[in-house]
């Protein structure tokens, strides 16, 4: 695996977990489930860009800038479609279909005019797969943490550190999951 490719999954990791900690803490900055996601997505909009930038090619601060105001305009729509979504369905479906159209709303805005490699359809393709690998295995673990579900695990912790380890678990998946395949995406893609 490409060393830029592994940074940059890092550091969306490291981004994703600072975003779930709104979640995990269950802080008092937000008193509605809307302001919670918008919470986490301001995370996002703020740092995406700039842990995935080691998978480009590109490094000098106005491509960078340029690179991350693209990944926050994407971002900002995967988060929009993917919680419409979710608060009309509230299921599965719901997340399946709002991550699809989200990712690919994504992947447009932010690999823009400028790249080559895969084609629209294969590089959401490839993002949706490990996103949605990391989101489910996350949330596998989210709630095996919690002694549910068919991996249960019944952890000799008080309940609210359980619950904080498991919305953590969410997050660390959820991180190495979208980063990976974004970073893969970068990497693969070449300026024109």
């Amino acid at each position: 695996m490409n060393v830029r490719v592994c940074l940059s999954t890092l550091l969306f990791t490291f981004v994703a977990l600072l975003s779930f900690a709104i979640w995990a803490a269950g802080t008092s900055l937000y008193r509605s489930e809307v302001a919670m996601y918008s919470l986490c997505a301001l995370v996002f909009f703020g740092l995406g860009g700039f842990a995935l930038s080691p998978a480009s090619p590109r490094q000098d601060g106005k491509s960078l800038a340029g690179f991350s105001l693209r990944f926050a305009a994407g971002f900002a729509l995967y988060a929009l479609i993917w919680s419409v979504s979710w608060f009309q369905f509230r299921d599965t479906f719901g997340e399946i279909v709002g991550s699809l159209f989200g990712l690919l709303g994504l992947v447009a805005i932010f690999r823009g005019k400028q790249a080559s490699g895969y084609g629209l359809l294969t590089a959401t393709s490839v993002v949706f797969l490990w996103h949605t690998l990391g989101y489910y295995l996350g949330g596998q673990t989210y709630l095996a943490l919690q002694n549910r579900g068919p991996l249960a695990l019944d952890l000799p912790f008080e309940s609210k550190t359980i619950t904080t380890l498991a919305r953590f678990s969410w997050g660390l998946f959820y991180g190495l999951g979208l980063g990976y395949g974004l970073s893969r995406m970068i990497h693969e893609s070449k300026p024109r």
